[in-house]
């Protein structure tokens, strides 16, 4: 990386990627006056080549004046029949109406360009124009047409770069738009898989084939997205020292990353300084309305931060406002998009009669052919889509349907089983019972015995204790059988409880009285509150929390 910064501090010159041609710098005062000397000079070739040049060189500082010359220019070359340069002129049209928000404008002369490029088959400019226009439906968020076009026009540039390896220029400016394109997607990775690309051979100086402070412009704001502030630091840093005092139109978006970079690392002082020097830079320009609001509504963001409430109404009422008037021309130009191509290919027909009627019909044709292929593919598409929605709805009806059948039939078996677990709860504390008053009746005859000094009353009285021991596992048996899964719950919620204490939940959980548990556990009722005790502190309940709703709940 070190190698690569050293290299790009020694840059002195680069290109505009903007429409991919080669500026030629000219001086400014001389800018879109005409040239002295004789009019066979004013109306020769390599006059209107110049002007071209110099018209791409002014075109941010002198839109107006440029326009007219690519004007003038375009009819010159359309009268020597010289379809590169008309298609360069196109561009260059092409690139300005974008930026003054003519859309609709900028449209048609980009299908112009596109249309003539691919008719003659000029592989560099197929290039330019998919770029341009997908850098153009990029300004509408149209993400699928614009990858579509930058994807056509990486394919052409690599077959140009496998015909030539020189002729790297354009497979660069493919690979960065993409970059750009992958990183307002969020793919973070991929962008950076192609600003790597640009550095496709290391036989080729870079710095001649790609601009490059828009290169680290770009990786500085994804490493920023990233959260790399170091490198993004970095890497914006640099671009925005190589592009000091230069007339370079994406400056303002350089110093809005920058400001991005300083909000991140919550410097807002800085983020402040770099936001208005965005806005100053943009406004200079006077074309990049869009950018403008964005940074202005960035700007109202850093002093809401700074609970500077008044001044941050006040600019987003002004981010708003910008971003309205961009709206209502995107509107506009919007409106026109579905008739653009044709008007284009009913002005080329006429523009170029030279053709002859008979490639007029051919294309016509074509293009009823193309449309009527279009529509018979539509109609397909239609009824494939109906047919797949009708299967989809039969389909989902039933397994709604199946989806009910089940839920009835799972909650009847819940309540079935519910029902049951209930009869034979009522059915096991009938039974207990009945036994405790057994017991009862048996213990008032051992009394009365014991009252009596019968002979009997020992041997009685010990087989009623073996008895006793008996009750417990014969009760134990019919409640396990109908609260199976109670113990099973008890001991994963409880795991300290001891067996006996595990018994005791079980006759809670019949509403046994501690009488009646006492009777049954052949304890005192005395020796019922105090496992009742234990089994409170271990189950961790609080004093307003009732134990018998506690473990009837499990």
């Amino acid at each position: 990386m070190n190698d690569r910064i050293t290299k790009r501090n020694k840059l002195l010159s680069y290109n505009y990627l903007h429409i991919s041609i080669i500026l030629i710098l000219c001086s400014s005062s001389s800018f879109g006056q005409p040239r002295a000397g004789k009019k066979d000079i004013q109306d020769s070739t390599s006059y209107y080549t110049s002007e071209i040049s110099n018209a791409v060189a002014g075109s941010n500082q002198f839109p107006n004046e440029s326009y007219l010359i690519f004007e003038r220019s375009k009819a010159f070359f359309e009268r020597k029949k010289d379809t590169n340069k008309i298609v360069n002129c196109l561009l260059g049209m092409a690139e300005i109406e974008k930026k003054k928000g003519r859309f609709s404008t900028s449209f048609d002369h980009l299908w112009q360009a596109k249309y003539l490029g691919d008719y003659f088959s000029n592989k560099t400019q197929k290039v330019q124009t998919r770029i341009a226009l997908a850098r153009l439906y990029d300004e509408f968020n149209m993400t699928e047409q614009s990858v579509l076009h930058l994807t056509e026009a990486l394919k052409i540039s690599k077959k140009i770069y496998l015909q030539d390896s020189t002729r790297v220029q354009n497979l660069i400016s493919g690979y960065m738009y993409m970059a750009v394109r992958q990183r307002k997607s969020g793919n973070y990775e991929k962008a950076l898989q192609y600003l790597d690309s640009c550095f496709i051979n290391p036989s080729v100086h870079i710095e001649k084939s790609v601009e490059m402070p828009f290169w680290d412009a770009e990786k500085g704001k994804i490493m920023q997205e990233l959260h790399e502030f170091k490198e993004a630091s970095t890497y914006l840093h640099l671009a925005r020292i190589h592009t000091l005092h230069k007339e370079i139109s994406y400056r303002p978006n350089i110093s809005m990353y920058l400001g991005d970079l300083k909000k991140d690392l919550k410097q807002n002082d800085s983020a402040l300084y770099f936001y208005n020097e965005s806005l100053v830079l943009s406004r200079e320009h006077g074309l990049r309305n869009d950018l403008e609001a964005e940074v202005l509504g960035k700007i109202s963001e850093v002093y809401a931060t700074n609970g500077q409430t008044k001044r941050a109404y006040n600019y987003l009422v002004e981010s708003t406002n910008t971003a309205n008037r961009v709206l209502q021309a995107k509107n506009r130009a919007n409106s026109d998009l579905f008739q653009i191509k044709d008007t284009y290919l009913k002005s080329i027909s006429e523009k170029n009669e030279q053709l002859g009627q008979k490639n007029l019909i051919i294309e016509k044709n074509n293009i009823i052919q193309f449309r009527l292929k279009v529509i018979l593919f539509l109609l397909v598409l239609l009824g494939l889509v109906v047919a797949v929605i009708f299967q989809m709805r039969l389909k989902l009806k039933k397994t709604m349907l199946h989806k009910k059948e089940a839920e009835l039939n799972s909650k009847l078996i819940k309540e079935r089983s519910e029902n049951q677990i209930e009869l034979k709860s009522r059915e096991l504390t009938s039974y207990a019972l009945q036994l405790i008053d057994k017991d009862s009746a048996i213990d008032e005859l051992l009394e009365l015995l014991k009252t009596e000094a019968s002979p009997k009353y020992k041997s009685l009285f010990s087989k009623y204790k073996k008895g006793s021991k008996d009750l417990w596992n014969e009760f134990n048996l019919q409640f396990t059988q109908v609260n199976s899964a109670f113990y099973d719950k008890l001991k994963e919620l409880h795991p300290k409880l001891s067996s006996t204490e595990q018994k005791h939940c079980a006759l809670i959980k019949l509403n046994l009285s501690t009488k009646e548990m006492a009777r049954i556990l052949n304890i005192e009722p005395h020796s019922v509150h105090v496992s009742r005790s234990r089994i409170r502190k271990k189950m961790g309940l609080e004093r307003s929390e009732n134990l018998e709703s506690y473990i009837s709940d499990i």
